[in-house]
């Protein structure tokens, strides 16, 4: 052995500990031994000792006559190793990489082991950092950009943290207990920082180039520990926040220096106040006001186009892309120049030109993330403009961002209804929602819809709807109103997310009202009305449960799952819920054709956290039995006006599933003329069959249950057409419609529906079914289309957002149902 330092041999017998055992030896030799093991003393060119080396060493210099055999378990007892590895190195780097104070260095390192202290030799880490073989580049995960929606402490509060887990987001982050870390000296008054070593260079260049593949990777919670808190701030808010929000998502005609980035330019409305500072000071504590704007569909409005005027419809190409395509281009040139920060890429903490690299080897990445934002912001004219620049064709790989689905989840029924999802209809094909109506939680775009209403409407947690909501454990679209009272622009929901708050507070939330409602039964019968719609009967990703003595995963089906989302509105909703919204929902489905006998493996006790071990509480249940195995002492903690909404939902599945008056009649196809409706002389037929052919029969199929049914599903679309609450102290429902005469209505107390909608004579003529047949819009009626005289009370400008009726017919002419495969 060579080299051996004179502190490691005896000075006295005293060090050799000779009048102790042989087994208690060790503890007291053990120093001595870990050093000549993990030191670099070998012989004969050998950087370590070996044990035969270390051994006889003992023997000559210690007296300690153990064998070579012994020393291995004693290692491994220690937990000592004879060389560092490559987990340690990369350790090593990552802790280096966290120290931005000036005079950091990599001679500052030593590593304990077996309760020694031993530094690493920086050459050894320079050696490995210059060893390590470059790192492809990552294919970037399509929407990663734009899913860094939260700043830097409501990102962390969202995380899943498992109990008496520590948490990895220190100061520093998370170093291995084994490693120790010099601080270097304070700097003097007066005395400037000397910039890092080349070797700190390298260690910061090789932490970028990882942290920046971790990115790519979409691997956050790794990426974030290994910074310290500055640069994970600095990351998650500077770098990626700024140019991936749709906040940022601005063509460069869009952008001026009074023009700041914001989502409410793509919305399409004035923005607020949306820079840090115009929020300095807020209290949270000050909720959004509790009125909602809301959604008006007015007829089009046709004009004669001048010779010398260009077309400028979304629809035209003729300038197609400009826009769409700088939009594109802008993103990419804001990430390539770095121009949403001033700081100097070789101060980032993370690579950029390794992101830009995987941008730039798959161009359509970007396109992507642009349909991402622009669906997000409920931008119609983006999309259209992107959908031109691709050729008239959906991007290859959109169906991994689940446009339906994230539509339905960033839904904002005050300012732009279901005009997103007929947009994605229009552009992607009607067939598209067919095939892709489950995403890869399990979730179909029938639970994105009722996500969002637990999700504005109750204080229920995201995981008891969804495990996949467990981290970030939030909703999706959390940051955006269904009603239009907020976005992520919002001052309030800014502090609120600034100071580390990820959700939105109950106390913000208020009942399911009539624009929520509107827009999710437009987007139901956009969805599902359609030739080639996806099944709406599909069983659910929603509430899932698994019971705990079989084993059996309980799925729900579709009403299953909207009797829970009512049963949550009553129970954990917020104070003036009616359930009128549930009532509108269930009764849009059944109009929709969604089967009232669809049975599924339910446990009530299960949905009620009341389970008992050791049986089987589950059983096939239809939705009507799944109602009513819903206790009466539960039921009667409820609100008056929650119980009588309750038993009108209730009524109305006992007479979709019993009453053959409300039964769904099919249209059989060989009813109809091959000549028109007009030939059809059967005076018992549905009034809107004979006006357009085929609705009920071979077309659109929708079913017709009777002029009972259709006389609740008119008086509701009267109801959700014409009424908010345009004062605090107004009521939710308006007077016209009365769910306690409903109610007596539907219990068969009453001869009909006495409400002044009805016994007032206020509606148009509708079929027996429910719809507003004298207009070619009746999918999605306007206001005038159903009310004999003007009676709305949404004139209110301030408020309101005027969208012009878009034609479903129209978009569906030609559509068959689809071809599924193998069968």
């Amino acid at each position: 052995m060579d080299r051996i330092p004179r502190k490691l041999f005896p000075q006295s017998d005293e060090d050799k500990f000779l009048l102790i055992g042989h087994k208690d030896r060790w503890e007291c030799l053990k120093p001595v031994i870990v050093e000549l093991y993990t030191g670099n003393y070998g012989s004969g060119g050998r950087k370590a000792a070996t044990l035969e080396q270390i051994a006889q060493f003992m023997r000559t210099h210690y007296s300690f006559h153990a064998a070579v055999s012994e020393y291995p378990h004693h290692f491994r007892e220690w937990k000592v190793i004879n060389r560092v590895t490559t987990e340690v190195k990369d350790n090593i780097s990552s802790a280096l990489g966290r120290r931005k104070r000036p005079g950091t260095s990599t001679s500052q390192v030593s590593i304990q082991q077996g309760g020694c202290s031993k530094e690493y030799a920086p050459n050894q880490l320079k050696r490995h950092l210059k060893g390590m073989v470059p790192r492809p580049v990552e294919a970037i995960a399509p929407g990663l950009l734009s899913s860094w929606n939260l700043p830097y402490k409501a990102f962390v509060s969202s995380l899943h943290q498992n109990p008496n887990e520590p948490s990895p987001f220190g100061p520093l982050g998370a170093t291995p207990e084994y490693l120790n870390i010099q601080s270097p000296e304070a700097l003097t008054p007066g005395r400037e920082a000397a910039g890092p070593s080349p070797n700190m260079e390298l260690v910061y260049q090789k932490n970028r180039e990882q942290n920046a593949s971790l990115f790519l990777q979409g691997r956050y919670k790794e990426l974030l520990v290994r910074m310290c808190e500055d640069q994970r701030r600095y990351v998650h808010d500077e770098i990626f926040m700024s140019p991936a929000q749709p906040s940022s998502a601005l063509t460069p005609q869009m952008m001026n220096t009074t023009n700041p980035w914001t989502p409410s330019i793509l919305l399409n409305f004035p923005s607020s106040p949306s820079s840090p500072e115009s929020s300095h000071g807020l209290a949270i504590s000050s909720a959004p006001t509790q009125l909602c704007r809301w959604s008006i569909h007015v007829p089009p409005i046709r004009y004669t186009q001048a010779d010398s005027v260009n077309s400028a419809s979304p629809q035209s190409s003729d300038n197609a892309g400009s826009s769409s395509g700088s939009f594109v281009e802008f993103l990419h040139q804001s990430i390539k120049t770095n121009d949403f920060t001033s700081t100097q890429q070789c101060d980032l903490p993370i690579d950029k030109d390794v992101i830009v690299q995987s941008l730039e080897r798959d161009p359509t990445i970007l396109l992507l993330d642009a349909w991402r934002q622009a669906i997000i912001a409920g931008n119609d004219e983006l999309l259209w403009d992107l959908y031109f620049d691709n050729r008239e064709q959906a991007p290859e790989g959109l169906e991994a961002i689940h446009p339906f689905h994230l539509a339905a989840s960033y839904l904002d029924g005050g300012h732009t209804c279901c005009m997103p999802l007929t947009t994605l209809s229009d552009t992607l094909g009607p067939t598209y929602a067919f095939h892709h109506n489950v995403d890869s939680l399990g979730h179909t775009i029938l639970d994105a819809l009722m996500v969002s209403i637990l999700r504005s409407h109750t204080s229920v947690h995201p995981e008891d709807v969804s495990y996949g909501f467990r981290s970030p454990h939030r909703f999706p679209g959390e940051e955006k109103d269904i009603c239009g009272r907020w976005d992520a622009d919002t001052p309030t929901v800014r502090e609120l997310f600034k100071r580390g708050t990820a959700r939105i507070p109950s106390k913000w939330k208020h009942p399911f009202c009539h624009t929520a409602v509107q827009a999710v039964c437009h987007s139901i019968i956009t969805i599902f009305g359609s030739p080639a719609s996806p099944n709406i009967n599909t069983q659910s990703g929603l509430f899932l449960r698994r019971c705990t003595e079989c084993g059996l995963e309980l799925k729900l089906g579709p009403l299953h799952t909207l009797v829970v989302v009512a049963f949550y509105l009553a129970c954990s909703g917020t104070p003036g819920e009616t359930l009128f919204g549930a009532l509108a929902v269930v009764t849009c489905l059944l109009a929709m054709g969604s089967d009232v006998s669809v049975e599924a493996n339910v446990s009530v006790e299960e949905i009620l956290r009341a389970t008992e071990p050791g049986k089987c509480h589950h059983a096939p249940m239809t939705p009507l039995e799944l109602m009513q195995a819903v206790p009466t002492d539960v039921i009667e903690k409820w609100t008056k006006d929650c119980q009588t909404g309750w038993v009108c939902f209730l009524q109305v599945l006992i007479h979709a599933e019993t009453d053959q008056d409300w039964a769904a009649f099919n249209y059989p196809e060989n009813r109809v003329s091959k000549l028109g409706p007009e030939m059809v002389s059967d005076e018992s037929s549905c009034e809107l069959e004979n006006r357009i052919n085929g609705i009920h029969s071979f077309w659109l199929k929708l079913p017709c249950r009777g002029p009972q049914f259709g006389l609740l599903w008119a008086t509701i679309q009267a109801e959700l057409l014409t009424y908010r609450r345009v004062r605090e102290e107004d009521s939710w429902i308006s007077e016209n419609f009365s769910m306690a005469d409903l109610k007596t209505w539907l219990e068969g107390n009453s001869m009909g529906f006495s409400t002044p909608l009805v016994q007032g004579g206020m509606l148009q003529e509708y079929s027996s079914c429910g719809w507003f047949y004298e207009t070619d819009h009746f999918l999605r009626p306007a206001a005038q289309d159903v009310c004999v005289e003007h009676f709305m009370n949404m004139d209110v400008y301030e408020r309101a957002s005027f969208l012009e009726q878009f034609s479903l017919l129209e978009l569906w002419e030609h559509v068959e149902y689809p071809e599924v495969e193998g069968g």
